[in-house]
């Protein structure tokens, strides 16, 4: 992880309150200037209760002579979920 400079440790910071907030401003501008409907954001915004950040866990990958881990990022429950597959299925369509 440390060679390609792609994850960073937060350490003790937690920028998941600040994420949610810019986040839901930013869908409360695409609503106020009508790029959304009033139904398309209460389905985008961020219920800062139940957000969490990504998180990164490893498995092994057995097949592998001296077991290497395989790294796998979780984000189900990140602040940008649903406009992820929001956009998905526009672009699906």
């Amino acid at each position: 992880m440390n060679k390609t400079k792609a994850y960073q440790d937060l350490g003790t910071t937690n920028p998941l309150e600040s994420l949610v907030e810019r986040t839901n401003n930013f869908l409360y501008g695409l609503w106020y200037n009508k790029h959304i409907t009033q139904k398309q954001y209460e389905k985008l915004k961020v219920n800062k209760e139940k957000a969490e950040l990504a998180h990164l866990y490893f498995l092994p990958k057995a097949h592998k002579p001296g077991t290497p881990l395989r790294p796998i990022m979780s984000g189900l429950k990140s602040p940008t979920v649903e406009i992820s597959r929001w956009l998905d299925s526009l672009l699906r369509s």
